[in-house]
């Protein structure tokens, strides 16, 4: 990743918020391995694991439902070329089309479907959280995931400069008579050839996180908010967090724990 001269992560994180809820954190990159319960801090916009608050002594009583396919193209800087076919050298045909990345700093994303993760009562998980947090067994600074979205499989494309072209081929017989649009991308694609440096994954197997939620602390309203991935605190998310208190303290709750 060092080739590139701005944090693709904070690219990625930056253009799927344009889509999302302003309290849902995407996660980069999307083969990172995290669970609910899960706590960690930002680094140039990754999110990086340092465990879980279930080794900290906290009870996790985890649910799950199944999610639709959720698919992304900055808007105004990524166009999809038409599908062509070509032969495929272990049989059948591959259709073959071409991604073009117009301006920078632009994102393509095609997950199938899976499933959400969440605590069930996340008030109650905010409240352990206090008390791991004010009874010094967990890191003040650590953010903690409460709800993830998990993609059975997808496609990830991030470009830093504009000007930029990637070929992608898929196996015909996975497609629909669509071709590969930006849905199609989720079967899982391969790499042709591309004019500039571009952070590729793909795969139609391979568990990707699509976002996570997470808490942090907030000793000023003595809660648990929600945080906003490596943001800094500024006039927005002050006024997001004020309308926050999923979990809180007593004044006699907090003097239990110095």
């Amino acid at each position: 990743m060092s080739i590139f001269s701005k944090p693709i992560a904070r690219i990625y994180v930056k253009e799927l918020r344009t889509r999302l809820d302003s309290t849902v954190v995407p996660i980069f990159a999307p083969d990172t391995t995290i669970d609910v319960g899960d706590f960690g801090t930002f680094t140039d916009g990754q999110f990086v694991s340092r465990g879980s608050v279930s080794s900290r002594g906290a009870r996790l009583d985890v649910g799950e439902s199944p999610v639709n396919a959720f698919e992304f193209a900055s808007s105004g800087k990524v166009t999809i070329g038409p599908s062509v076919d070509l032969p495929n050298p272990a049989g059948g045909k591959l259709l073959k089309t071409q991604l073009s990345f117009t301006k920078s700093e632009a994102v393509v994303a095609s997950f199938q479907g899976g499933v959400e993760r969440r605590v069930r009562d996340a008030d109650a998980f905010g409240q352990a959280l206090m008390e791991l947090w004010y009874g010094k067994k967990l890191n003040k600074d650590r953010v903690v995931v409460w709800s993830l979205r998990r993609a059975t499989g997808g496609t990830v494309l991030v470009s830093e400069d504009g000007n930029n072209k990637v070929d992608v081929m898929a196996d015909s017989a996975l497609l629909g008579p669509a071709g590969l649009t930006l849905a199609g991308l989720s079967v899982g694609v391969q790499f042709g050839a591309e004019q500039k440096a571009t952070w590729k994954l793909s795969s139609s197997n391979i568990p990707l996180v699509v976002w996570a939620r997470l808490f942090r602390l907030d000793d000023r309203y003595e809660a648990a908010v929600d945080a906003f991935g490596f943001e800094s605190d500024g006039p927005r998310l002050q006024a997001e967090v004020a309308g926050k208190r999923p979990a809180s303290f007593t004044a006699d709750d907090l003097l239990g724990y110095l």
